[in-house]
């Protein structure tokens, strides 16, 4: 079986970075490099770290003395990869048992395949890892300029990018994240990725992210204006870059941030519905900004797209005429 080096960025997670790396462990890849990357932690992740690397010689430790930010993390993994296949696994997710051989095999089988998804799964609120079959036949092949124009022309961003299993190779052409992108950073990735070759979708996921307070791109997920923004930094970065060699790249592009608009206009119609004018105008704004004929009219196609809309308009509606008659 192939090499896979795993990178672990750290940052005062001591009481998760055991189970992380105990999930790499129990993969059964004999290959296996573990490199935890500890980001200047406060608490005793280090110790931790240190400790699980005399226990096991395929784990080695670099500790940064500042901390130089998750970016830093990543792109020195980046940089330290030399195995067939590579991994950015965060301290506080965990991989689902047997998916990451699967990934594997498909990276042998396909050549053409430059990485590797898994499914979406609940965030993980405990301990237990939820249990999965991993199929070896459950797995999708998809096109990576396919699977962009789907994402742009459907708002579908939902790509589990989190933890992806990459080829070495494309990896080093496709390089560094950028510290432009601060948040959706491995979606930005994902796209890049995909322009240098075929994805492979599973049907389980890799890997499991854990749900607690100090995740990152919490405050991304409770602010929907935020979370728009992050968006378009994402598709400003990659349309710039890799996006902007697509052929049909300027239409592309118009249609994605025409869709931003129209979900930042319902976003707003909710906004004002519940009674925060300020949040509701700031939407409106931006969705002015990225296309304003979006906001003439109401933007019904974005209902029919975008899963889930369509039953949030029913609710905000029914809610306001209940609102209205009292």
């Amino acid at each position: 079986m192939a090499s896979v080096d795993i990178v672990i960025p750290c940052f005062n997670y001591a009481h998760f970075l055991p189970q992380c790396v105990q999930s790499v462990l129990i993969q059964g890849i004999e290959d296996v490099r573990i490199v935890i990357i500890d980001n200047a932690s406060t608490d005793n992740s280090v110790e931790v770290a240190h400790r699980l690397a005399a226990s096991d010689d395929r784990i080695e430790v670099i500790c940064h003395q500042a901390n130089l930010g998750s970016h830093a993390s990543f792109n020195e993994g980046v940089d330290l990869a030399r195995a067939d296949y590579f991994m950015i696994l965060c301290a506080d997710d965990l991989l689902v048992p047997g998916a990451l051989c699967l990934g594997v095999a498909l990276l042998d089988r396909f050549q053409e395949v430059s990485f590797v998804l898994g499914k979406h799964s609940a965030p993980l609120a405990g301990n237990d890892i939820p249990a999965f079959v991993a199929n070896a036949d459950g797995w999708t092949l998809t096109d990576g300029d396919r699977l962009i124009e789907m994402c742009c022309r459907k708002m579908k961003f939902n790509l589990t990018a989190h933890a992806m299993l990459v080829r070495t190779s494309v990896q080093k052409a496709v390089g560094h994240y950028r510290p432009t992108v601060p948040l959706l950073d491995d979606l930005e990735m994902a796209l890049r990725l995909a322009r240098r070759g075929s994805v492979a979708e599973l049907s389980v996921p890799l890997a499991i992210i854990r749900e607690h307070t100090t995740n990152i791109s919490q405050v991304m997920w409770q602010d929907a204006l935020r979370r728009l923004q992050e968006y378009e930094t994402v598709l400003d970065s990659f349309f710039a870059h890799e996006g902007s060699t697509m052929p049909n790249s300027p239409r592309l592009y118009r249609t994605v941030r025409r869709h931003l608009a129209a979900a930042a206009y319902w976003s707003a119609i909710s906004h004002l519905m519940r009674g925060k004018r300020t949040a509701g105008m700031d939407l409106f704004k931006f969705g002015r900004r990225l296309d304003p004929a979006s906001m003439l009219l109401p933007p019904i196609g974005h209902l029919f797209r975008t899963d889930g809309s369509l039953k949030r308009a029913k609710r905000f509606i029914l809610e306001a005429l209940g609102g209205a008659r009292q």
